[in-house]
């Protein structure tokens, strides 16, 4: 076979990115921090994954979603999924669509560093990513994405 020099080049390149890519583009890993009472977990998570909140509203006593997915920049609103549609009144939206027995509100775009979470002794809170849940009942909580340690990471 014939290379030419710029194709030579290219192969030369190629191999070595091939070789160095792996550190070179290794993706940063994240974690999940919950703080509940005394308590305080880290959980890995993954750029893309989705982290949902459910819980019943206060007032209503209906189900509401509330739905994130992890993202360099933090916890990024997708969307809220309502039970009933005076809900996406009571929050004033104006575009919520009817999707599989949801009122669905597209929420795109806002990212979070951390999210403070309170249920009273009579509710609940779960929070659901990956396969796992924590339900938040009668406190306080504060969900925090940080960057964790690769060995940690899982």
């Amino acid at each position: 076979m014939i290379f030419s020099r710029a194709s030579k080049n290219a192969t030369v390149i190629l191999l070595l990115f091939t070789a160095l890519a792996p550190g070179l583009v290794e993706a940063k890993a994240f974690c999940l921090v919950s703080r509940m009472a005394d308590k305080t977990e880290s959980h890995p998570v993954a750029v893309g994954d989705a982290l949902t909140l459910t819980f019943l509203h206060s007032i209503y006593g209906s189900p509401v979603e509330e739905r994130f997915r992890i993202d360099p920049e933090g916890l990024k609103t997708s969307e809220l999924r309502y039970a009933e549609l005076r809900l996406v009144e009571f929050y004033g939206h104006e575009s919520a669509k009817l999707k599989e027995g949801w009122w669905v509100v597209k929420n795109p775009g806002r990212a979070l560093q951390s999210l403070s979470l309170s249920a009273s002794r009579e509710s609940f809170i779960d929070i659901t990513f990956r396969d796992q849940m924590i339900r938040l009942h009668g406190g306080e909580a504060r969900l925090s994405l940080t960057a964790c340690d690769r060995r940690t990471s899982g």
